[in-house]
């Protein structure tokens, strides 16, 4: 190898080290958006007068846009590449975490969200296919671990440093410093993210809407689509749930703990996750196949969920460590991810891989507006919220991931041949 030859090499290694450092950073911006309601959760129902109910619609509708947005977002990559899916998303994210930064009330606080879930809907989904089209399938599932351990520290943040910023400086002025962090952002992405895998699939010709949304069609129809939608809509909100919304109040009502403590709970729970991605993205190497994977990281967040309802009130260090090690048990899903762009050919990644993320976000919004509904129900308008209404939802939420993973059993796994 000559000289030239391996600084051409180690110049081409800096530029994919850069463009994925960006896009995974675009994946944590998306993340600490996503979970930043659950540490602050008692501050907004004080300041603001929320009710459970509310709370639950503030936190989950950023969700519901985000699932909503997929069908759009799949057609968009698909047809005019990734990067300007990412580009035009990005300013969406500067202005929705600014009108959350200014809301004085419930309605303000829900536009702020959505207009966040617009932005944020490409976050993760666009690096995936641009990792798709770079890199060997053979790391596509550990690549997607490195993408979610790494965004994962915008999860970190929305615990004890966001409680802590909340405490110091208020809420309002972390999310203007969010905006500003989201503004040099969308400057990276501008600079960065450029060549063929951002743009329109190489050699591929270009549809007609009917044609793309025809693609839609196919991705539904494609066997092993819906058992993986609904693992996908199960397994993330079991962990959003906690860490997103009922975690900090859980903590605070059930076992009286302040902001600072709230905070360093969900850290610990979103730093065992970042352990598990790391984990679970390689393990299916290992076992040679997806669905063994993925149904004992289920089964192990079954058994927790369980543990946290009939015994999480015993004390607080055993409500702690139980939602941290379920931080580690569900975070499976590079697996689910592997195995969903598994099933689709490469004209129709974009599209599949979103609908699976549809799964992802609609199963949050819809288990943290149901369950907000089921802790008003059975706290009414108690500020003290008692122990039965979190167990209520938490058991709401296992239900669903067990119903969830015995549909999973049926899906095929392409790394078996079945």
């Amino acid at each position: 190898m000559t000289e030239q030859t391996s600084t051409r090499m180690g110049a081409v290694g800096v530029t994919l080290a850069v463009l994925v450092a960006v896009l995974a950073t675009a994946t944590l911006m998306s993340q600490f958006f996503r979970n930043s309601v659950g540490v602050i959760a008692t501050t907004l129902a004080g300041e603001l007068g929320l009710d459970p109910d509310q709370l639950g619609l503030v936190a989950s509708s950023f969700f519901l846009i985000f699932a909503l947005c997929q069908i759009p977002v799949g057609i968009v990559i698909d047809r005019w590449g990734p990067r300007t899916a990412l580009l035009g998303s990005g300013l969406f994210v500067v202005a929705g975490s600014l009108v959350f930064a200014s809301a004085t009330g419930q309605a303000g606080l829900v536009a702020g969200r959505l207009l966040l879930g617009i932005g944020c809907s490409t976050f993760f989904m666009a690096p995936l296919v641009v990792y798709a089209r770079s890199f060997d399938p053979a790391v596509f599932a550990s690549l997607t671990g490195f993408q979610i351990a790494f965004s994962s520290l915008g999860t970190l943040i929305a615990t004890a440093p966001l409680g802590w910023m909340t405490a110091t400086h208020g809420w309002r002025s972390a999310f203007l410093l969010a905006a500003a962090v989201s503004a040099l952002l969308l400057l990276a992405i501008l600079l960065v993210v450029r060549g063929p895998a951002t743009g329109r699939l190489a050699g591929a010709k270009p549809e007609t809407l009917r044609q793309a949304f025809a693609g839609i069609g196919a991705v539904v129809r494609t066997k092993g689509f819906v058992p993986l939608f609904l693992m996908s809509f199960s397994t993330y909100s079991t962990f959003g749930l906690i860490i997103g919304l009922w975690g900090g109040p859980y903590l605070a009502h059930v076992h009286g703990a302040d902001l600072a403590m709230q905070g360093k709970v969900l850290f610990a729970m979103a730093l065992a996750q970042i352990i598990g991605t790391m984990a679970w993205g390689s393990a299916d190497r290992i076992a040679g196949a997806y669905k063994p994977v993925a149904v004992t990281g289920a089964a192990l967040s079954l058994v927790l969920m369980a543990a946290l309802i009939l015994g999480g009130a015993a004390s607080p260090l055993a409500a702690a460590v139980l939602m941290a090690v379920l931080g580690f048990s569900c975070a499976f899903t590079p697996v689910l991810v592997a195995h969903s762009k598994a099933l689709f050919p490469p004209e129709l990644t974009g599209r599949g891989l979103s609908l699976i993320n549809m799964g992802t976000m609609s199963g949050s919004f819809a288990t943290q507006w149901v369950t907000g509904l089921a802790v008003k129900g059975v706290a009414g308008g108690a500020a003290v919220y008692p122990l039965t209404a979190f167990q209520l939802a938490f058991a709401m939420q296992a239900a669903l991931l067990a119903c969830a993973t015995l549909a999973y059993l049926r899906a095929p796994d392409p790394r078996r041949g079945l």
